[in-house]
């Protein structure tokens, strides 16, 4: 792995775990987090050797879409759809689709789960940060990651 794909990496990491915390306790994600995240993911992007920029803008699909749609419509919130776009900056467009793909798929059952036990309603929210970890520690341990 490429010291530009570490940095990444680190940055990524860093703001997920940081905005898991916040957004248990206060479902409200730091904007400095977020602009601090997206200046260490360019400067380990910028790096030579690192991840294609093509990969990288490419796995930031996903979250333009779930930007526009929580701007839109409020499904999605804005700090949640702004950590795909950079989960895709910083991870490409392969390990994006797998660390999406297992961030989801461990908040599908928490959410079954609260919903038919009445805690929460269907439209209710849930902090999405603490289930990004997971997805990342997973994509990161299956070594997904370039």
């Amino acid at each position: 792995m490429k010291t530009g794909d570490v940095i990444c990496l680190l940055s990524l990491g860093s703001v997920i775990g940081i905005g898991a915390a916040f957004d248990l306790r206060t479902k409200k994600i730091p904007v400095i987090l977020l602009v601090l995240g997206t200046v260490g993911l360019i400067a380990g992007a910028l790096m030579p050797g690192s991840l294609a920029f093509r990969d990288r803008l490419i796995g930031m699909i996903p979250g333009f879409f779930l930007l526009a749609a929580g701007l839109l419509w409020h499904m999605v919130g804005t700090g949640d759809s702004v950590l795909i776009l950079l989960s895709g900056f910083g991870l490409g467009v392969r390990a994006m689709s797998f660390f999406l793909t297992v961030s989801l798929m461990c908040l599908l059952p928490a959410a079954l789960f609260l919903i038919v036990t009445g805690r929460r309603g269907r439209k209710d929210t849930l902090p999405f940060f603490p289930f990004a970890a997971v997805g990342l520690i997973v994509t990161l341990l299956l070594g997904v990651v370039p």
